[in-house]
């Protein structure tokens, strides 16, 4: 077993908040502490995506916002259906 190092922490939210963290815990099974530490990695790697991004912005510039639009009509659109060929056989 792999004995990681911990920092107890203490927080304090609004009562409504740490009533549906409790109830979002419970509805997955998972401790408290599980369901927190995940947000927080979840917002730490979104913090240095931002970052990333930005430092890609200044080196190469920004993404022109029609590249930026048809990408968002892409997802939208969602994949588009694969036509089988006689090389693509299920």
């Amino acid at each position: 077993m792999v004995c990681m190092a911990v920092d107890r922490l203490s927080i304090t939210v609004p009562s409504e908040l740490g009533a549906a963290l409790r109830s979002l815990a419970a509805g997955r099974d998972q401790s408290v502490s599980t369901v927190v530490t995940e947000a927080i990695a979840h917002h730490v790697r979104m913090a240095a995506l931002d970052v990333a991004l930005a430092e890609a912005d200044r080196k190469f510039g920004p993404v022109p916002a029609e590249l930026v639009a048809a990408a968002s009509a892409q997802l939208v659109a969602g994949p588009k259906p694969q036509r089988r060929t006689r090389g693509n056989a299920a």
